[in-house]
């Protein structure tokens, strides 16, 4: 979304992204963007839970306002409520072999 962001600006039009991706975002460099470490799917927080919502889509809002440096990364501090989990918490997730020496090719 980042590069689609940069895109709509030189529009006209500003833009913010809500990130549940920090290094990507960072690597991206939207013009301006506001990470949220929740799970991702959830950047505005879980369903039904229309007050928090509300704030995050407020605060990304008011960053339209107050932002001044491009690139810029406001991280909000709510809580997901439960340690957020990677693919590599988990343990039936995906996880390639090494290469076979001869072919090259990887057992799953």
């Amino acid at each position: 979304m980042g590069l689609v962001s940069r895109v709509v600006e030189e529009r006209g039009i500003a833009t913010v992204n809500v990130s549940t991706g920090r290094d990507l975002t960072a690597n991206v460099r939207p013009p301006r963007s506001v990470f949220i470490n929740h799970p991702m799917g959830n950047p505005f927080g879980r369903p039904g839970n229309t007050e928090m919502q509300r704030e995050v889509l407020v605060k990304a809002l008011e960053m339209v306002e107050s932002c001044e440096q491009p690139g810029r990364i406001v991280d909000l501090d709510y809580e997901w409520g439960e340690r957020v989990l990677t693919i590599f918490d988990l343990e039936d997730a995906f996880r390639a072999s090494a290469p076979d020496p001869k072919t090259g090719k990887q057992a799953y």
